[in-house]
C-alpha cells in the first residue's frame, strides 16, 4: 500500500525544498501534491521546478486566489486517488520513515480512519520548553494540528475536510476543529513514542502553536478570539460528529443491495 502526501503553500519559498525532500525519501510515497494557495512570493517557481524534476512523484496545483490553509488541503485531498493521503505543512518536515509505522497500523486496523504522527519541536523557545507542563501541553498540540495527520481518504471526505468557515479563514483552528471531531466521532490512533519517527516541527515567532501554548501553560488567550467564536467553531465540531454518526446506522446495515419500499398514504 501507498499513499499521497499533500503540502499546502503559502509563501513558502524559504522553507519549501525541506518538506519536499522530506517528503521524497519517504517510501511509501505514490504521489506528492503540492498546493499553492496563491502566494506572492517564488513558491509557485520553487513548485515548478521541483515538478520538472520529478514529473512522476509530484503533482502541481495552483489555486487562482488565496483561500487558506483548509482549501489548499482539501484540494489536494480531492485530487489525490489514494487510499491514504498524509497533509505536511510547508515549513515543516519529516525524520526518516515517519510513515511506516502509521502505514501499517492502517493495514491492521480497519476501524482506524485517523492516525497522528509525533510532533517534535526544533528551537522552541525556552520560556515554552522548561515550562513543568510543557508535556501536556504539547500532547494537545499533537492532538489538533494538521501538519501530523495521516487519514483514509475515505473517512477524511465523510468528514466533509478541514472545515473553511469564514471564522477559521480570519483566526485559524480549522485543524483543531477537525481533530476534536474526529476523537469524539471515532477512535484516532497516535504514534507519539519517543521512538518513533517524527513531523519535524520548526518553531518561529508568532506560529499558530504559540495560541495554544500560550492558552494552555500561561493562561493567556488570543484577544481577538471571542466567546461567540468559541461557540461557532463548537457548532462546526458538532456537525461534524453529527454528519459522522449519520453514517454508522447506513454503513453498519448487514443486509446490502436494494430493498423495495411502499408507502401507505391516507386518503
Amino acid at each position: 500500500m501507498k499513499l499521497d502526501i499533500i503540502i499546502p503553500c503559502y509563501n513558502a519559498a524559504s522553507t519549501l525544498n525541506r518538506a519536499v525532500e522530506s517528503s521524497l525519501q519517504q517510501a511509501e510515497l505514490h504521489q506528492l501534491w503540492l498546493v499553492d494557495d496563491a502566494s506572492t512570493d517564488d513558491t509557485w517557481a520553487h513548485i515548478q521546478a521541483w515538478q520538472a524534476r520529478y514529473p512522476s512523484r509530484i503533482q502541481a496545483c495552483r489555486l487562482p486566489d488565496n483561500g487558506g490553509v483548509a482549501r489548499a488541503r482539501n484540494w489536494g485531498a480531492l485530487q489525490s486517488q489514494a487510499k491514504i493521503i498524509a497533509f505536511l505543512d510547508a515549513d515543516d518536515a519529516y525524520q526518516a520513515h515517519a510513515l511506516q509505522a502509521a502505514l501499517y497500523c492502517f493495514e491492521q486496523l480497519d476501524y482506524l480512519g485517523l492516525i497522528r504522527l509525533r510532533l517534535q519541536a526544533v528551537g522552541l523557545d525556552s520560556r515554552y520548553a522548561n515550562h513543568p507542563n510543557i508535556a501536556q501541553a504539547w500532547h494537545s498540540l499533537q492532538m489538533t494540528v494538521g501538519g501530523n495527520t495521516v487519514f483514509r481518504r475515505a473517512f477524511f471526505l465523510a468528514c466533509g475536510g478541514f472545515p473553511q468557515d469564514a471564522l477559521f479563514r480570519e483566526l485559524g483552528g480549522e485543524d483543531g476543529t477537525l481533530g476534536i471531531a474526529t476523537t469524539q466521532s471515532s477512535v484516532v490512533g497516535t504514534l507519539f513514542a519517543d521512538s518513533e519517527p517524527a513531523v519535524l516541527h520548526y518553531c518561529r515567532a508568532g506560529m499558530h502553536a504559540e495560541r495554544l501554548l500560550d492558552a494552555y501553560l500561561f493562561q493567556q488567550h488570543d484577544s481577538r478570539v471571542t466567546p461567540e467564536n468559541y461557540a461557532q467553531a463548537q457548532t462546526v465540531t458538532s456537525q461534524i460528529h453529527q454528519q459522522l454518526q449519520q453514517l454508522r446506522p447506513i454503513l453498519n446495515q448487514a443486509q446490502n443491495g436494494s430493498m423495495p419500499l411502499t408507502v401507505s398514504r391516507a386518503e
